[in-house]
Order: C-alpha cells, then structure tokens, then sequence
C-alpha cells in the first residue's frame, strides 16, 4: 500500500497504582475519555491495571470474560477510538502478560510477551509465547511488544517490511533509562520503522522508580516527541506514512537484509 491516512496518537506516561484494578481502570476511563476526540489511539504503558510486581498475577484478568477485557471493550466502542495496552491475563490453563489493541468496533488484537524478565521473576508469574503476530489498525501495521522484548533485535527484526511501526509498552526502571531510550532507537534506524515506547513513571511496590522517557522515533531515529522526566502526561503525536515510504524507497537497506526464519522454542 503506498498511501495511509495520518495516525494520531495519544502516548499516556502515567503512574499506576499496584494491584489496584479498579483505581487504575478509572484512570484509564478518564484519559481515554479526555483524548478521544484528539486521538484515533489512545496507548498505554505495560501492566496498566496492576503494575509489575511479584504478586501481581493472582490479579490476572479472565480473556473476553473479565472486567478489565469488558471495560476496554467498551471504552473503545463508546468513544470510538483505539486501546492500546498490558495487562495480565488468564487464558485457560495460562497466565500471560498480553499487549491487547480494541479498536471502534470492538473487536480485539493481541500479542503475549515474549521474553519474560527473569531478573524480576517473570517465568513464576505469567508464560512466554510462542506465537509472533502483526497488528493492523487504518492500514497501518504494528509489531507490538511488551518492556524487555525490546532488547531482542531478532524478534524485533523487520523483514521485507512487514510492519510499519514498533510499539513497545514497557514498566522500565530509571537506572536502565540510558538503555531504554538508546534501543528505542536503534529498533528505528535498524527497521526503517516508526519506534513507539510508552513507559510508566512512578514509584512501585519494590521501590523501583521509573522515570518514563517515553518517546516516539521515525525512521530515521530522529525523535519526534518525548514525555516530561518523570511527569504523569500525554504526548499527542501524528504519524505521517510518506516519510516512512520515501526513505524505504531512497534508501532500500531492507533489500540486502540477511534471509532467515524465526524458530520458536
């Protein structure tokens, strides 16, 4: 496709009170309610109902079923606007840490974590998958990830330009903030692709202190936008496709890429 329309985004750095889903839900209502005239996508950080700690998956939520799956339904089709978010799920006999996106419709897609952060005790929490998928939202193409798949270029690899923009939703900790924004880009320049990360800010219940940095990346690692350091706000950002195809079409480094499979264990 060599023309899609102009994206609008919403990025919510925002704080998030452990284990509190209802509290959490309220905030997520709230901003949606308050973007969704400014945004065709409203997008927020990892965990968004629970934070990431250790207890944090006793609070997993039933798929199609539970209440937070339902809200965002709703809050999607009632403001007709997309969602974007985390939030751990439980999917018959697993527990999985699930990237969803709701559109106007209702209807949902949805991307499970990959690489479970095993410093922090992710395995004991929620299972890994083995399935990568592609998103779609108004033409537009999104591989969505979830906080420490970020650091894995091979899962994050863009071959024959299979997506247009990476979003990464992440509850990424202030000592690795050099990390965090230093990959953000480089997953831009290395896939000729818009780069998302939308990160919390905060403190949590390990005394980890976030400080955001969320920001978005075109295609040619420029940055575009960028949240306060450490503030609770929402950046709104337009995606533009022409950038994006002229440089792939000017500078086509995607053609000599090297041909390989993705082999999943």
């Amino acid at each position: 496709m060599n023309s899609k329309p102009n994206l609008r985004l919403a990025l919510v750095q925002c704080e998030i009170e452990s284990n509190d889903v209802e509290k959490n839900l309220t905030f997520v209502s709230n901003t949606v309610s308050a973007n969704a005239s400014l945004a065709d996508m409203v997008i927020f950080p990892e965990t968004i109902t629970t934070g990431f700690s250790p207890d944090a998956s006793q609070y997993a939520d039933e798929w199609e079923h539970g209440r937070v799956y339902q809200t965002l339904r709703q809050l999607a089709q009632e403001h007709q606007t997309a969602i974007c978010a985390s939030y751990l799920v439980g999917d018959g006999n697993l527990r999985v840490n699930r990237f969803v996106l709701f559109d106007e419709s209702g209807s949902v897609q949805w991307q499970d974590k990959r690489h479970l952060f095993s410093f922090g005790g992710e395995p004991d929490m929620v299972s890994a998958t083995e399935e990568r998928r592609i998103l779609t939202y108004r033409g537009w193409r999104i591989l969505p990830i979830i906080c420490y798949d970020l650091r894995f270029p091979v899962w994050c690899r863009n071959v024959q330009n299979e997506y247009d923009v990476l979003i990464c939703l992440a509850n990424w900790p202030k000592p690795r903030r050099e990390v965090w924004s230093t990959l953000l880009r480089a997953r831009a320049m290395e896939n000729l692709a818009y780069s998302i990360g939308v990160n919390r800010v905060g403190v949590d219940t390990s005394g980890l202190v976030y400080t955001g940095d969320s920001a978005l990346f075109d295609s040619r690692g420029r940055l575009v936008a960028t949240c306060s350091d450490g503030a609770s706000e929402v950046a709104l950002v337009e995606l533009e496709y022409a950038p994006l195809l002229d440089l792939r079409q000017k500078f086509p480094v995607w053609q000599d890429a090297d041909a390989f499979t993705l082999h999943i264990q």
